[in-house]
C-alpha cells in the first residue's frame, strides 16, 4: 500500500518543484522507499509538463525492482500506483503467454501489461483495491482511477487548466497553486453525517475520484467515465433456496480471502467477535497454512467487545493479542484527529480503530477485515425500521400529518423516532430521515441561512438499480456510507501507521451476489444478514457470537467529557464563530445551553461534537493552531 500524487498543465504553470514536498507528505503512507518522475512535452507547440510522485509500502517483492512510479520495457506508458491486485499471478500467466516480458514479482508491473495489452479494459479483469495515476506518452493521456468500491482515495483539483492529484489532502496543500477555499455544500453535508460527502471535498476546487470511476486528461480536458457500477451488468439467475444462497456467498467469500492472503510481509486480521470479522478469519484460518494472528480492542469504561473476540479467537485457535483502551489514550488520539484527517471527520470511532491499527502493526504489515457487512447484508437498525414503517407511507398526507405531530408528544422511544417521519413524501425521503441525525431546519438555523444542498442519499436511493425499497437504501449507503465513512476511517487509521487493510467482503463478486439476493433471502427467518451468520455457524458456535449489535464505537461523552467542555470553550466562542464565518453564534449558544442543562437531543449531541470536530480541523490546518 502506498500514497500516490501528481500534477499535469502547461509548464509555466506546472510547479514541478513542488512534487518533492507533494511525496513527501505522504511518507506515513509508503515510508519503505520514495520516487519523483517528471516530462515534458507539448500540446500545439505550448510546453506541458507531467510528473508523478510515489511513497511505498512494501508487500510484494519486497527488493528495489518494486520502486515506483514504473514504466514498462517500451517506456511508453508510466504508473503511480497505490494499492494491491490479489490475481496477478493469474494475469502475469496470461500476460507471459501473449509475449509480455517481466523483471519482477510486482503487481504494479503486471498491472502495465495488462494496460498495454487491454488498454483501460484491463481494470475489469482485477480482483483488488487501488488508486492509480498512468502517463501515456504516446497518446499524451493521463488517467486517473479508483477501485470498484472507493477503498483507496485519491482526490484531485483542475483548475487555469492545471491538474493536481494525490491520496490525501495534505500533499495537494504542498503545491503553491492548491485552493483552501471551504465548500459550503460540502460543510452542510458534513454536519448532516459527521463526513464529507464525495464527489465533493470539504475545497471548493477539489473533487474525489468517484469509486469504480476514471478521469482522463487529454489536451487540456477533463473526461469522466464510470468504469464499474454495482449490479452492472445484472446478475444471472438468484439462488432458488436459503442454503443455494449460503453455499454461494461461502464459495465467493471463501475464494476472496484467500486471495488476500498473499503477501510477502507478516499478515494478521482484526477481530471484534461480531458476525464480519469472525466469518473472515475463520475462512483465514481455514486456507492460512497455519495460525492466524488476530487483534482486538476493549475499552476502560462502557461497553466493550474483547470478551466475544477472545471466545472466537480462542475456538478458531488463532494467536490472539488484545489490547484495552484507556481514557487518557482516547484523548491522545482524538487530539490527532485534525492531523489523522485532512477533511473534517466526526465518526468517533475513528479513534478506537486508530488504536487498533496501531497496536496490530507493532506485529505485523497487513490485516484483513470485516467492513461492509451491514452494507450488504443489510445489518443496520435503519433498513429495519424502513421495513416498518413504509406500509405507513400508503396512508393519505392528511391521516399521517396528525400521527407525526403526535410522536413529539411521546416519550423518546422507537415508536416516537419511527412516527416523526411519516410526513416523508416518499420512501427515498423517509429513507434519508431515518439516518440524518441534524434535520434542515436545524442545519439552516446553524449555517445562517446559505442555502442546503439536497441530501445526496436521496439521489443515490432514487438511482439505485432495484425496486426493492430495503436494497435502494443498502445500495446508497454502499455508494456514500460506505466509501466516505467506514473505507475513509478505516484507511487514515491504518495507513498513518503504514498498515496494509484488506476487505474481503468488499471483493466485487462478493459485493454482486450479496446485493443480488431477494430480501427474503438477506433476512432469512426473520434474521438480518442471514446468509453471512449461516456461513459461520459452519464454522463457529451461534452463541459466540449472537448478541445485540454495537457497532465499533466508545463512550465519547464519558471518555472525552473535560475535553468537549474545554474545546466547546475555545472553539465555539461568538468572537470565534463570527470570526470564522461558518456558523450563527446564536445557534450554536442555543445549542451549547441546551448540552449544559442536560436537556438536548442525542442528535443536537452528535451536531455539538461535529461542530468541535470542524473548529479543531480548522483551526489546526488553517489558523496553524496548536492541538491541545
Amino acid at each position: 500500500m502506498c500514497g500516490i500524487t501528481g500534477l499535469l498543465g502547461p509548464k509555466v504553470r506546472a510547479g514541478a518543484h513542488c512534487l518533492e514536498p507533494m511525496t513527501r507528505a505522504l511518507r506515513h503512507r509508503g515510508p519503505d522507499d520514495s520516487g519523483l518522475w517528471c516530462r515534458d512535452f507539448a500540446v500545439e507547440r505550448e510546453p506541458f509538463q507531467v510528473a508523478l510522485g510515489h511513497a511505498r509500502l512494501a508487500i510484494l517483492d519486497l527488493s528495489a525492482a518494486g520502486h515506483q512510479p514504473m514504466s514498462d520495457p517500451s517506456g511508453c506508458l508510466t504508473i503511480a500506483f497505490n494499492g494491491e491486485i490479489y490475481n496477478f499471478r493469474e494475469l502475469r500467466r496470461e500476460l507471459a503467454q501473449r509475449g509480455h516480458p517481466f523483471q519482477t514479482e510486482c503487481d504494479t508491473e503486471v498491472l502495465l501489461a495488462a494496460w498495454k495489452e487491454w488498454g483501460a479494459e484491463a481494470l475489469q479483469r482485477l480482483h483488488g483495491m487501488f488508486a492509480l495515476a498512468l502517463w501515456d506518452a504516446q497518446r499524451q493521456q493521463l488517467t486517473l482511477g479508483r477501485d470498484r468500491l472507493g477503498i483507496k482515495p485519491l482526490y484531485y483539483q483542475f483548475a487555469d487548466g492545471l491538474l493536481l492529484f494525490a491520496s490525501e489532502l495534505g500533499a495537494l496543500r504542498q503545491h503553491e497553486a492548491f485552493r483552501p477555499e471551504i465548500d459550503r455544500q460540502a460543510l452542510a453535508d458534513y454536519m448532516r453525517t459527521g463526513y464529507v460527502i464525495g464527489p465533493r471535498s470539504i475545497y471548493a476546487q477539489v473533487s474525489r475520484v468517484m469509486p469504480g470511476q476514471l478521469l482522463c486528461w487529454r489536451r487540456g480536458e477533463l473526461q469522466r467515465r464510470q468504469w464499474w457500477e454495482p449490479l452492472s451488468p445484472a446478475p444471472s439467475r438468484p439462488p432458488r433456496s436459503f442454503e443455494e444462497a449460503v453455499d454461494g456467498l461461502e464459495e465467493r467469500l471463501a475464494a476472496a480471502v484467500e486471495e488476500r492472503l498473499v503477501s510477502d510481509r507478516p499478515l494478521g486480521a482484526f477481530l471484534s467477535g461480531g458476525i464480519d470479522s469472525s466469518s473472515i478469519v475463520s475462512l483465514m484460518q481455514a486456507a492460512a497454512p497455519g495460525r492466524v494472528r488476530t487483534f482486538s480492542i476493549g475499552f476502560e469504561k462502557g461497553r466493550s467487545e474483547a470478551a466475544h473476540a477472545r471466545a472466537v479467537a480462542a475456538h478458531l485457535g488463532t494467536d490472539h493479542t488484545e489490547f484495552t483502551v484507556r481514557s487518557q489514550e482516547a484523548r491522545k488520539v482524538a487530539l490527532e484527529l485534525p492531523v489523522l484527517y485532512d477533511e473534517p471527520f466526526a465518526d468517533h470511532s475513528v479513534i478506537p480503530t486508530t488504536l487498533l491499527s496501531r497496536l496490530t502493526r507493532q506485529h505485523v504489515t497487513v490485516a484483513l477485515s470485516g467492513d461492509g457487512g451491514d452494507e450488504l447484508f443489510g445489518g443496520y437498525w435503519q433498513y429495519r425500521k424502513l421495513q416498518r414503517l413504509l406500509p405507513l407511507l400508503r396512508l393519505p398526507v392528511f391521516m399521517r400529518r396528525p400521527l407525526a405531530k403526535l410522536a413529539g408528544r411521546l416519550p423518546t422511544g422507537s415508536l416516537r423516532n419511527g412516527l416523526q417521519h411519516l410526513e416523508a413524501s416518499g420512501p427515498a425521503e423517509l429513507a434519508w430521515r431515518l439516518i440524518d441525525g441534524c434535520g434542515d431546519a436545524a442545519l439552516a438555523r446553524l449555517l445562517g441561512g446559505h442555502a442546503l444542498p439536497d441530501p445526496l442519499f436521496i439521489t443515490r436511493y432514487r438511482s439505485a438499480p432495484s425496486r426493492d425499497p430495503i436494497q435502494r437504501a443498502m445500495l446508497a449507503d454502499s455508494g456514500i456510507y460506505l466509501p466516505d465513512d467506514i473505507l475513509t476511517k478505516v484507511d487514515r487509521a491504518s495507513m498513518s501507521v503504514a498498515l496494509e487493510v484488506r476487505v474481503p467482503l468488499l471483493d466485487h463478486r462478493v459485493v454482486d451476489f450479496a446485493l443480488s439476493l431477494p430480501m427474503h433471502l438477506v433476512w432469512h427467518g426473520g434474521e438480518t444478514k442471514a446468509p453471512l451468520r449461516a456461513l459461520l455457524d459452519r464454522r463457529v458456535p451461534r452463541k459466540l457470537v449472537d448478541r445485540p449489535k454495537q457497532g465499533f464505537g466508545l463512550p465519547l461523552e464519558e471518555l472525552l467529557q473535560d475535553s468537549i467542555r474545554r474545546w466547546s470553550e475555545q472553539l465555539l466562542t461568538p468572537e470565534r464563530l463570527r470570526e470564522d464565518g461558518f456558523f450563527r453564534p446564536e445557534a450554536v449558544a442555543h445549542l451549547l445551553g441546551r448540552a449544559r442543562r442536560r436537556s438536548g437531543t442525542k442528535g443536537e449531541a452528535l451536531m455539538r461534537w461535529r461542530l468541535i470536530a470542524f473548529q479543531r480541523w480548522y483551526g489546526h490546518t488553517h489558523r496553524g493552531e496548536e492541538l491541545a
